[in-house]
């Protein structure tokens, strides 16, 4: 594959990892990063020396908690910049992908913090939590934006979970997330393809330093394409509706952006040439006139291709420097009402029964010693019933008779000293009992 930047994949947690392994699918040089080794096994595209399993201490996985995450990855930090420091050397940028919703992706914002020191462009690729996902989660993916915007990467791609679930309904459970991640790995990886390997002629050449402007922008990026067939179409003139919906609608990416923020673009288009043919040069006015309205005067680099033998037009557009979309703030409210919830739930005491009803229960009634001695007098008489049922014990053979004599005196003994206004336990009288038994 021949691209226009060379990225070095660095995958961070479970979500960042099989999006690595997909874009290693793709012919891009990748690794990943993980708390998890059993996340880690599954990267089939991803060669075993550019795995690092970097647990914090004995533990495995992150358990949705940041702090966990945070913690193995400067635990393991000489080691993970090492392996990233030769697995980077040759490339043009970085590209981080994670999942922001649990304990070690959420960190991508502390690894490009790191990763800042090879001097390499740092662009981020994140999902974003679905609405039905917890609490935890939202706020795991909210803090972790705040410190990816913070950390002023290059650019950020944020990729709405939410998006996955409508574009792919009929998905089976087990190719639902492959499909996803292919999804987003070829759209990225169509624009950053040179135009040779679609074997178009160029018209408006959209080059390696346009691509470069847009994609390492700052701020937010959404890129999307579409494709219509020939026949659908008479001039390019009625794909500019087509335009709008890609930037409204960001395909996989958050959407609710407020499209005047952004400072550039770029927009390329592949026609067949019966098409092209009739189409009015004014077409190119009218589209420069939409972006600048759309975006309150921002720059963008257009690409007109004609296609030989083609039966569709295809779209692609990028939009960079974006600021936070509306759907981050909705869940900005929907993690602050469930998440006060579930801090009440953690914060209360676990209630414990009332058992006053079995007070007056005794279960173990008929057995010997069920029955704790109430008064001196109870003590007393029940170790005279012990004493009195090892006297009518069967005679002693007669080399030991002497010894048993010796016994029931000093039993006898025991009770003398015994206090009559005391309460005795039973081991209290067996250690009174055996201090006067001679041993034998």
């Amino acid at each position: 594959m021949t691209t226009r930047l060379k990225f070095a994949i660095i995958g961070l947690g479970q979500c960042g990892g099989n999006l690595a392994n997909a874009f290693a699918k793709y012919g891009y040089p990748s690794m990943a990063v993980n708390t998890s080794i059993l996340d880690l096994k599954d990267l089939a595209n991803i060669p075993e020396n550019r795995k690092i399993h970097a647990p914090l201490n004995d533990t495995d996985g992150a358990g949705k908690d940041p702090r966990i995450g945070e913690k193995a990855i400067f635990s393991h930090l000489p080691n993970i910049l090492a392996g990233i420091q030769q697995f980077v050397s040759g490339a043009d940028a970085i590209l981080i992908t994670a999942g922001l919703g649990g304990g070690t992706g959420s960190n991508v914002a502390l690894l490009g913090n790191m990763l800042k020191r090879f001097n390499l462009p740092i662009v981020s690729l994140v999902t974003i939590p679905t609405n039905d996902e917890s609490a935890l989660s939202k706020v795991n993916a909210l803090r972790a934006i705040n410190r990816i915007v913070g950390e002023n990467f290059d650019s950020c791609i944020i990729v709405d979970n939410n998006k996955i679930l409508q574009q792919f309904p009929d998905s089976s459970l087990a190719a639902f997330y492959p499909q996803a991640n292919d999804y987003v790995v070829k759209t990225f990886t169509n624009f950053n393809s040179l135009t040779t390997e679609f074997s178009a002629k160029s018209l408006i050449s959209f080059d390696n330093e346009d691509f470069r402007k847009v994609l390492l922008s700052k701020g937010i990026l959404i890129f999307g394409e579409t494709e219509l067939a020939a026949t659908q179409i008479n001039t390019l003139d009625d794909i500019l509706p087509r335009l709008k919906e890609i930037w409204q609608t960001s395909g996989l990416m958050a959407e609710g952006f407020n499209f005047s923020t952004a400072a550039s673009g770029a927009i390329s288009i592949y026609a067949p040439a019966a098409i092209l043919q009739k189409t009015s040069s004014r077409f190119l006015n009218l589209l420069g006139e939409e972006f600048k309205a759309l975006t309150n005067g921002a720059t963008c680099y257009f690409g007109l291709y004609e296609v030989p033998n083609s039966s569709s037009i295809k779209i692609s557009t990028m939009l960079g420097r974006l600021t936070i979309p509306v759907r981050l703030q909705e869940m900005l409210i929907e993690a602050s009402s469930e998440g006060k919830n579930l801090t009440q739930k953690l914060a209360q005491e676990l209630p414990t029964l009332d058992i006053s009803a079995l007070d007056s229960m005794e279960l173990f009634s008929n057995g010997p010693l069920a029955m704790a001695p109430q008064g001196p007098g109870d003590t007393q008489a029940m170790a005279r019933e012990i004493v009195a049922a090892a006297n009518a014990a069967p005679a002693q053979p007669a080399s030991k008779a002497e010894s048993s004599k010796e016994s029931k005196k000093a039993a006898a003994a025991a009770d003398a000293d015994m206090d009559a206004d005391r309460t005795y336990s039973i081991e209290e009288y067996v250690k009174l009992k055996k201090s006067k038994t001679p041993a034998g």
